[in-house]
C-alpha cells in the first residue's frame, strides 16, 4: 500500500464519518446552522481516534476515544462561541460515531453463548474471560467519550456560551498573569535590604 492509497481510505472514513454525524444532528434536531459544524467535528474526532490507533497507539482504543472526544469538546467550546449556540448541542451527535457498536455487539453475543452453549469447562472459563474483557472494554470507552466531551468544558467553565468570548477569556488569562508578574516585581523592589 502506497501513501495515497492510505489517505484516500482515510479521507474516505472521515467523510462518512462527518454524515454519520450531521444525520444524528438530525434526529436530534440540531439547529440548521450548526449541522456543518456537527460534521466537521465528527470527522475531525473520528480521525483522530483512527489515526492515532494506527500509528501512535495501537490497541490502545480506549485512550485514544478519549483523545478524540477532547478534541470534539475542545472545538465545540470555539465553535459554541461563534455560532451561539451551547456546546453540548455539537459533542452528543459528534462522538456517536465514536461509540463501540463493534464491541457491544460481541460482548452481548458472548453472554448469549454462555448462557445457551454447552461447553468443556476450560472452554467456558476462556468465553467468561473474553466476555469480561470485552464488556470492560465497551464501559470503558463509553465513558471515556463521555469524560473527553466534557473536560474541555469543565476547564474552561463553559456549561454556556452565553455572554462568553473565547478571545476575551484568554486575554483576561494573559493580562492577569502579566499584572501577577509585576505585582511579584514591584514587591521585590520595594523590599528593604
Amino acid at each position: 500500500m502506497n501513501f495515497l492509497d492510505v489517505f484516500l481510505g482515510l479521507a474516505e472514513r472521515i467523510f462518512w464519518s462527518m454524515w454519520i454525524s450531521i444525520g444524528f444532528a438530525l434526529l436530534f434536531n440540531t439547529p440548521r446552522r450548526a449541522l456543518w459544524i456537527t460534521g466537521v467535528l465528527g470527522g475531525i474526532g473520528w480521525g483522530i481516534k483512527f489515526i492515532l490507533l494506527g500509528t501512535v497507539m495501537p490497541e490502545q482504543i480506549v485512550i485514544t476515544s478519549f483523545l478524540g472526544a477532547c478534541a470534539v469538546g475542545l472545538l465545540a467550546v470555539y465553535f459554541a462561541h461563534r455560532v451561539h449556540t451551547p456546546p453540548i448541542v455539537f459533542t452528543i451527535p459528534a462522538v456517536i460515531n465514536m461509540i463501540p457498536g463493534k464491541y457491544g455487539y460481541e460482548f452481548m453475543m458472548k453472554i448469549i453463548q454462555i448462557v445457551t452453549v454447552e461447553t468443556r469447562q476450560d472452554e467456558t472459563l476462556d468465553l467468561l474471560y473474553q466476555t469480561f474483557k470485552l464488556g470492560l472494554q465497551t464501559g470503558f470507552i463509553t465513558m471515556c467519550l463521555a469524560f473527553g466531551v466534557i473536560t474541555p468544558m469543565l476547564l474552561f467553565n463553559t456549561y454556556s456560551v452565553k455572554g462568553k468570548d473565547l478571545n476575551d477569556f484568554i486575554k483576561r488569562r494573559l493580562t492577569r498573569k502579566k499584572t501577577k508578574a509585576e505585582l511579584e516585581g514591584k514587591v521585590e523592589e520595594n523590599e528593604p535590604v
